[in-house]
This record gives structure tokens, sequence and C-alpha cells, in this order.
């Protein structure tokens, strides 16, 4: 098939040519999935991979995610699918996105996250600034075969003496003396994932001598009580289905030496009582506590089936209509911020797209979910550099544009009832110097602006920074709620 020569032009050269069939793939399917993910036509021309396409920066995506891919080759290793999604999707994060690997002694191939997500909760294990990390989010994120990962990489390493798995034996309850077996048999099928992934890291034999050492050990959490875990790397998974008493059993377990890793997804809790799940009780009030970080996954880190990623969004969506089976469940999307959208400046289309509302909405959702439930509401106007300049002239004495403004509708928020709707405040977007500073600094639009509305709510919230602590603790949000959405840490860095 021809194709229309589009406009612009991006040359890939490979030093060796003869890695151009490996990073094609069959077929060209790795060029393809490059194609569709950018809108660009590419083509492997002798030693080269030509990318043409209308736009410049999509051509300087599918040239960074083709980048990777040649680097990867030229390390000798091989590209499957996955390698070429994750490749996309560090892209579409960003140029900050980070992707190190965890090496593991004695296995060929490093265990490397493949969205960025998932490179901000395994940075998070591996470093020593958290002993307590949430990972939050749907099934088939990687949750619990990363926190596996890294258990057996730090008792390999000699950093803790055992590795100490737990979760709820079954959804109503812990229910044990009905089932037959000892102890370890009556857990396991519940553990069988985990399981899973130990075996895949160390192998059946060392894995059957650990545990026979007792350095990697099973625990129901009815077992967990007046324990204390020292010198140890604890995992607790479906942790959605712990009580809030449970929940805190298992937190006041940790001992010296020790690192915990709690994985769960609120909005599959299976107790009888939904609203007695310690899992959104614990992020809500140990969210600023030092020591613990969150880490929030989306449909977009699945890495499963692609399908299965579809099919979590497609639940994600519908779980915005309220049906009586979800009634009681205290999700954190509980949390209601209505988003009245403005658009005057045509630029904002390409940015969110045609369903601008819906997509700050979604925004404005995210936010609502790190706070207590409550019934609010924010204007958002979506405007241009001259409209911002004159706001920012009338309402804070400086003629010129600014990237954000926010208007809070009273000075103090704990002075107002929350039975009723709340009108929280405004805030005014301009587009010329968003896509400026955007441009500067490296990342994509959509990003920055996200970021930029996060900020500015949080403004309303009553969060500032203007002293270095309240600056690091308003970061420190903005980072777990733009986490929460799939985009990295715009405060990051590199030399």
């Amino acid at each position: 098939m021809t194709r229309r020569r589009k406009a612009e032009e991006g040359r890939v050269a490979l030093i060796n040519a003869g890695l151009v069939p490996l990073v094609a793939g069959p077929a060209h399917r790795n060029l393809t999935l490059v194609e569709e993910a950018f809108g660009v036509d590419i083509t492997a021309q002798g030693g080269d991979i030509l990318i043409h396409g209308d736009d410049p920066v999509s051509i300087q995506h599918a040239h960074e995610a083709l980048q990777a891919l040649i680097e990867k080759a030229e390390a000798g290793g091989a590209l499957s699918l996955p390698d070429v999604r994750s490749a996309i999707t560090f892209v579409r994060a960003g140029t900050r996105a980070r992707s190190g690997a965890l090496a593991l002694p004695g296995r060929r191939a490093d265990i490397k996250p493949r969205t960025p997500t998932q490179a901000i909760y395994l940075d998070a294990l591996m470093g020593g600034e958290f002993d307590l990390v949430f990972g939050v989010g749907p099934a088939g994120t990687g949750k619990t075969f990363l926190a596996v990962a890294v258990g057996v990489a730090m008792l390999l390493e000699g950093r803790v003496s055992r590795v100490v798995v737990t979760r709820p034996a079954v959804e109503a309850g812990e229910r044990l003396g009905f089932l037959p077996g000892d102890l370890e048999e009556k857990v396991d099928p519940y553990l069988q994932p985990i399981w899973d992934a130990f075996k895949m890291l160390l192998g059946a034999a060392q894995l059957e001598r650990r545990k026979a050492a007792g350095e990697i050990e099973v625990a129901p959490l009815a077992f967990m009580r007046g324990r204390t875990l020292s010198d140890a790397f604890v995992i607790v998974d479906e942790a959605q289905n712990t009580t809030r008493m449970q929940m805190k059993m298992l937190l006041t377990r940790l001992g010296e030496g020790s690192r915990m890793a709690v994985n769960g997804d609120p909005s599959q809790i299976d107790l009888p009582r939904a609203a007695e799940s310690g899992l959104p009780h614990a992020l809500r009030i140990l969210r600023r506590v030092e020591g613990m970080k969150t880490v929030h996954f989306s449909a977009e880190d699945v890495v499963r089936h692609p399908l299965v990623g579809r099919i979590v969004a497609a639940y994600e969506r519908d779980s915005d209509g309220p049906t009586p089976e979800r009634a009681e469940k205290p999700v954190l999307s509980q949390v209601s911020f209505a988003a009245e959208t403005q658009v005057d400046s045509d630029g904002w289309a390409g940015v969110f797209g045609s369903d601008i509302a819906n997509e700050v909405q979604n925004i404005v959702t995210a936010v609502a979910g790190f706070f207590e439930p409550s019934v609010q509401s924010v204007a958002v106007l979506l405007t241009d550099d001259a409209r911002v300049q004159a706001l920012n002239a009338q309402w804070r004495q400086q003629d010129k544009p600014t990237n954000v403004l926010s208007f809070p509708a009273a000075e103090s928020l704990s002075d107002i009832s929350l039975a009723g709707e709340i009108g929280l405040g405004d805030i005014a977007l301009a587009y010329e110097t968003c896509a400026r500073e955007a441009a500067e600094q490296g990342k994509s639009l959509k990003h920055h602006a996200t970021h930029l509305l996060v900020h500015g709510l949080l403004h309303l919230l009553g969060y500032d920074h203007e002293a270095d602590d309240d600056a690091a603790e308003m970061e420190g949000l903005e980072r777990e709620i733009l986490a929460s959405l799939g985009i990295a840490d715009p405060y990051q860095t590199h030399d």
C-alpha cells in the first residue's frame, strides 16, 4: 500500500543496519504500533528508519520511542510487543520519566518498569526514603510482582533476613478454620499470584530451600497479631479487604530494619460492609505521615493483554454512575468536585481533545479523591495570554500574563458548611504561556496543563508554597495526584 508522504520528516540512523529487522519486528509490527501511537508514517530503508508526519512534535515522540527500541536491540535484548508499548508509554509521559531497572543476583535479565508509574513505585520501594509504600490501583498493573521482586532483591543482597507475605485469606473475613490442611495449605490458594512471582524470580528449587529455612514466610492476617516484624520485607496484598482494625494491626507490626509494601484496589472491596475497609481509611489519615508514600496506578499501567487496560478503563468510566451494589463503597472518588469549564481559546482543543469538559472533570475528580467527602464546585477558564494578563492586572496588580491564576471563593474553607454545594473558586489557564513553558521544559503540553490545573486547585483548597515546608507538602501532593493520572513527577530534574 502506498502511503501519503507527509510534510515533515525525521530520520533515525542505526549503527548496525542488521538491527533494522529486529527493531521493525515481524511484518513491521513494531513500527506499526509506533505509527498508530503518534500518527506518523514510518519506513525502513537500508540502515535508516524514516519518520514522516505533519506534526514535528509527533515526529520527535516517534523518534524517541524508536531510539529506546534501538538501544535495547543494540544491547542484545529481544524486542517484544510489551517492550514497544512500554517505550511508547514512557515517551507519552514526557522526557522526565525514569525507567531504572532492578538487577537480581543470578538472573540474566533485569526487572524493568514498563510504565512511568511502575518506575515511581519501584524507586519508592528500592530507595531508603520510604519504609511504607502503598501501591493503589487496578489488577494487572504489576504491583504484586514488583513488590516481590524488590523483596527478593533485598533478601539476596542481605538487606533483610526474610520476606513475609500476607493478605486476607477469604474476601468475607478470616475463616481459615473451615478450610482443610495446615496453615500454609489453607492460605496458599489465595497467595498463588505471589508464589508464581517468587518461582519466576528464584526458581522452584531455591524457593523451596528458602521457604524451609524460614527466609520466605506466608502468614494470614489472623496470625500477624502480636508479632514484631524486624529485618523483613513485608508484602500486604489485596489490602482493600482488610478492616480498619486489621490495617492498623498490620502497619504497627513493622519493626527495626523492615520495609512494607501494601497493595490494593479501593474500587474492589469485597468485605460484607465496604465502609469498614482499612485501605481508603489508611490512605486518608496517613497521607502526610513522614516515611510513607502512595503510588497510584491506573488503567494505563495495565501490563497484561492490551484489551485488559481498555476493560479496566471502561469499568472505571462506568463507576461514575452509582448502582445499588456500589452504594456503600468508600472509594476515594466519592468526593464530588463539579467542574464548570469555559473555553475561549482555540488552542486548548488540541490539548484536551473535543470533550474538554470531561477531561477537565477527570482531573478535578482525581484531586477530589485525596480529600474528605464533600460537594464542591470549581469554575475553570481555559483562555489565552491576553485574558489572563487582564485578570492579573485587575486582581493581582501585575500587568503581565502568567500560566495559571486561582481565585478562592472564600478566605477560609474551614468556616463553610459542607452540607450543600460550595463554590470553591475560579481557575484560569493561559494557552500561550503554558505552551511555551511545556516546550522549554520538554514536557507534553497536556501533562503540563494538567499539572497547572492541579496546582491551581490545591491553592483553592488552602495549600501554598511561600514557606519551604509548605512548598514541599504541596509539591508532594501534586506528585501523588499526577501519578494517579499516569503523569510523571513534574519536579524531577536530571543533570
